[in-house]
């Protein structure tokens, strides 16, 4: 009798541990839970109140409790409840307190992305200066290769307070060589004038003919505009980084010398060629159609031909591409200069353009565009994308 009570008891303490066990709450878990699967700031926030007292490191915590009450004031649930005061006070108080190792858990949350990705930003770019050299040293980390876009978003929203620390950045002899790059186009982008002379500076110590001539497009960026001149000289660099710099740099410029860019279509690098066809969208000109055309059918790649593409929908709306339509369909289609199915799509794309659709309305009856047209899809087409656009395109001519 006495061994069966014993295990009686032993039974009800066991089951007793096991339910207590069962009840506890992880509260960092519910917090994590409804903040970053559900988007529910109010209901995490006093789970991770409680996680920030219990759990031995507190960094994570810390930086998911801040994070909603970022996200309980930039989804309007806190003022719909009546807790804007509340929630502002203690985002204040808990920005002032974060430190590196909830910043540096903030950009690795940013790369697994979430509900709060624009409130852990925001949480950033607030604390300002302190998330500066966090920022520079994430730009050209592979950990961090899919926010590159991000880490620089963030750097210019902090803006000008920014700048030194790039500038430093940019003369630490350990940056890498792609990240001055990135580094030298934010100064650009954030467009403070104040430090022209430390960036002409930079200029006159580097021996790097890319960098320089993006410390040159940094500086027209920022009111210098005598730098015009060897920017457009660029284009003609026998260095590619100078004249990627160089194109890229003329998409800023309000004129440009239409020749020397239309020249460059040309180029043999596809970057030199896609930037130079951003300019033409941004400049149109009526002697670039023909040289867009000859990207369209080159060996550029898909970047590079869609930029030729885009441009030339620029031309042909502004009415820049007289005949251009009768020179697609007879020398390119029929005259079979394009190999490329891809090439010969995007020709035929272009071809359902408002502009174009009338020029092979308003043809005269002997150039029998449209008769070729259904010719051409039914006996030399043989790519069945490129067969359907040439059908929707027949239709619309109908």
């Amino acid at each position: 009798m006495r061994k069966f009570v014993a295990i009686s008891i032993l039974f009800i303490w066991i089951v007793g541990i096991g339910c207590e066990q069962k009840q506890r709450v992880d509260n960092l878990k519910v917090g994590r839970r409804k903040l970053l699967n559900a988007g529910l700031a109010l209901e995490a926030v006093e789970p991770l109140k409680i996680a920030v007292t219990e759990e031995y490191d507190k960094t994570e915590p810390r930086t998911l409790l801040i994070l909603a009450y970022y996200h309980g004031l930039s989804s309007g649930s806190a003022t719909t409840h009546g807790l804007e005061e509340e929630f502002n006070l203690e985002r204040e108080k808990r920005l002032e307190a974060l430190g590196d190792a909830e910043m540096k858990f903030l950009l690795d949350l940013l790369v697994k992305r979430s509900r709060v990705q624009k409130d852990a930003m925001k949480v950033l770019t607030d604390k300002g200066a302190g998330a500066i050299p966090l920022l520079i040293n994430a730009l050209g980390n592979v950990e961090y290769q899919n926010i590159q876009n991000d880490v620089k978003d963030m750097l210019a929203t902090i803006g000008s307070d920014a700048l030194i620390p790039i500038i430093s950045a940019i003369s630490n002899p350990d940056t890498a060589p792609s990240v001055k790059v990135s580094l030298v186009r934010l100064i650009g982008r954030i467009g403070d004038a104040g430090v022209v002379s430390d960036v002409e500076a930079l200029g006159d110590s580097t021996t790097d003919a890319g960098l320089k001539m993006e410390i040159n497009a940094a500086l027209y960026k920022l009111g210098k505009s005598n730098y015009k001149s060897q920017i457009l000289k660029g284009l003609r660099a026998s260095d590619v980084n100078v004249r990627r710099a160089a194109a890229k740099a003329i998409i800023d410029f309000e004129e440009h010398s239409a020749s020397d860019v239309i020249k460059a279509l040309g180029d043999s690098d596809d970057r030199v060629r896609e930037y130079v066809a951003a300019v033409l969208q941004k400049h149109p000109d009526k002697a670039a159609v023909q040289p867009l055309v000859g990207v369209l059918k080159s060996d550029a790649d898909h970047a590079a031909k869609q930029a030729a593409f885009d441009a030339l929908k620029v031309h042909v709306a502004n009415g820049l591409a007289r005949r251009l339509a009768a020179d697609l369909i007879r020398k390119e289609l029929l005259g079979g200069n394009i190999s490329n199915p891809e090439d010969r799509l995007r020709i035929v794309q272009l071809l359902r353009e408002k502009e174009l659709i009338r020029q092979i309305e308003a043809a005269p009856v002997e150039l029998q565009l449209k008769y070729d047209l259904e010719q051409y899809r039914q006996n030399t087409e043989q790519h069945g994308l490129v067969k359907s656009e040439l059908g929707r395109l027949l239709e619309v001519l109908k």
